[in-house]
C-alpha cells in the first residue's frame, strides 16, 4: 500500500493517510526511526510492526505523565498499564524501562510517601505501613525507612492529637479512654500513647 500524505497533529503525532483509505495516527519518533518520510510505500508487516512501536511508545508516554503528577509505586504503575488494555509482555517492558530510566523506583516512593504522610496527615507508622502494603510495596523497604523515624517527630504528633481531642472534647467522659483509641486507629503504638497521655491531667 501507498503513503499518500501526513498531517502534523498536536503533541508531536501525524495522521498517516494510506491508500487503502486506512489512517493511523503515528508518533514523529517511530516515523523518524523508520524513515516513514521517505518512503512512499509500505507493507503490512512493517505496518504491524510500526503499530506495535507506537503503542509501546504511548503507553510509556502516559506512565511518564503519570508519574510526573506524583511518584508512583511499581504496583500503582502496572495496574495503571493493565486499565489500558495492554499485554503483559509490553506491561513488562514498560516497567523494565521506567526501572532503567529511574523513573519507577519503590524505595524512592516508599521514602517520599513515608515523608508526606508524617508531615501533611494525622497518621501514625502502624496506618502508615498498612498504606504502602497495599502497594505492595516489600515489607524489608517499609521497614527500612519506618525505622529511620525520629521518635520526637512522633511524640510531637501524638500530642498535638492529644491537645486537639482535649479541646474539642473537654466536657466527654472517658476522655483519656476516648483519645487512646482514636491515637490508636490513627496508628501509633500503645506504649507511646500511654507515654504522652500520662503527661496530662485528665
Amino acid at each position: 500500500m501507498e503513503i499518500i500524505k501526513y498531517e502534523k497533529k498536536p503533541s508531536g503525532t501525524y495522521l498517516v493517510y494510506l491508500s487503502d483509505n486506512r489512517k493511523i495516527k503515528l508518533n514523529e519518533d517511530i516515523i523518524l526511526k523508520h524513515k516513514l518520510l521517505y518512503k512512499k510505500e509500505i507493507d503490512e508487516s512493517l505496518l504491524t510492526e510500526i503499530t506495535k512501536e507506537n503503542n509501546d511508545y504511548n503507553i510509556y508516554n502516559k506512565c511518564i505523565k503519570y508519574i510526573g503528577i506524583r511518584l508512583r509505586s511499581t504496583n500503582e504503575i502496572k495496574e495503571y498499564i493493565k486499565k489500558s488494555g495492554a499485554s503483559s509482555e509490553i506491561l513488562d517492558e514498560t516497567i523494565e524501562r521506567l526501572e532503567k530510566n529511574r523513573l519507577l523506583d519503590d524505595d524512592a516512593f516508599t521514602k517520599a510517601f513515608i515523608n508526606d504522610k508524617l508531615n501533611f496527615t494525622t497518621m501514625g507508622p502502624y496506618r502508615i505501613m498498612e498504606e504502602l502494603k497495599h502497594h505492595k510495596i516489600d515489607t524489608a523497604i517499609i521497614n527500612k525507612y519506618l525505622n529511620q523515624i525520629d521518635e520526637d517527630k512522633i511524640n510531637t504528633k501524638i500530642s498535638k492529637q492529644i491537645e486537639k481531642i482535649m479541646k474539642t472534647h473537654k466536657n466527654k467522659p472517658n476522655l483519656k479512654n476516648r483519645i487512646y483509641h482514636s491515637l490508636i486507629n490513627l496508628g501509633y503504638d500503645s506504649e507511646s500513647i500511654l507515654n504522652n497521655l500520662n503527661k496530662y491531667n485528665f
